[in-house]
Formats: C-alpha cells, structure tokens, sequence
C-alpha cells in the first residue's frame, strides 16, 4: 500500500532552509550588539584612564603651587609628587622652567617696603594607570608670587 505525502514535492524541507536563514540572522545580530559592548568597554577604560592621569597631573600642580606659596626655590628638573595615591605605576611630575622669575610688576605696603610680583611657570604631568601606560596629560599653570 501506498501512502501519498500530504505536502507538494517543491515545499519539503522549506521549514529547515527557514530555520537556518533565522538562526543565521540571530547569529549576526547578537555578534553585532557583542561587538558595540566591547567598543564601549574599552571607552569607559580609555575615559577613566585619562580621568586619572588629568587627576594625577592637577595634583602635582598643587603641590608646585604649594611649594611656591611656602618660599621654595623652583626648580626646572622634573620633580616627582612625593605621595601617589592615585594607583598610578607612574608618579607624577612638575618642573619650573629656567625663564621662571621674571618680574612682572610691584606692590607698595602700608609700612611703604615695595614687594616685587614675579611670575612662575609651572609644569605639570599625570600618567594613567590602564593596560597601555600611553595616557599622560600635560598642564601648565601661570603663578605669581610676591616677594
């Protein structure tokens, strides 16, 4: 006895080539929205590495600044922040350049003593703490103190 298939010969297997054209679409999709979460993992990376190089490098600013409020002599070697709390390998550094000290203007005191206004140049630079120790930031701040 012969059994006749309930379905014309051109649609056997159609359901399979369907699942497979899905199954493939899926596929590509998910390796897309993988692809773009990576991408933005390693932006936040690179963002918080700059973070803190930028934090690293405002610190060793301040500590210039300080150094120049309390009196101190400038310097125009690199000199590196003596407390790296910031998780860096790298600590970070400040220098006064050479031109530093020039005389920009005075000031008369109630007793009458003329106090000069000198202007320093400070320097400063902060490292990041990623994977690539490429992030670095530079800044420079004017200073004037008066002596």
């Amino acid at each position: 006895m012969k059994r006749e298939c309930a379905y014309p010969a051109g649609q056997r297997g159609l359901a399979l080539v369907l699942c497979l054209i899905f199954l493939a679409i899926v596929t590509l999709v998910s390796l897309s929205s993988m692809q773009g979460s990576l991408v933005q993992g390693r932006m936040a990376a690179n963002q918080q590495d700059y973070s803190v190089a930028l934090q690293a490098a405002e610190t060793a600013l301040q500590e210039a600044e300080r150094i120049l409020s309390e009196g101190g002599k400038p310097s125009s070697e690199w000199m590196r922040y003596s407390t790296n709390s910031l998780g860096s390998s790298n600590a970070p550094t400040y220098r006064m350049p050479q031109q530093n000290g020039q005389v920009i203007g005075s000031r008369v005191t109630s007793q009458g003593v003329e106090k000069l206004e000198v202007l320093y140049r400070i320097e400063a630079q902060g490292f990041g703490v990623g994977r690539s120790s490429d992030t670095n930031v530079f800044l420079e701040a004017d200073y004037v103190r008066v002596e």
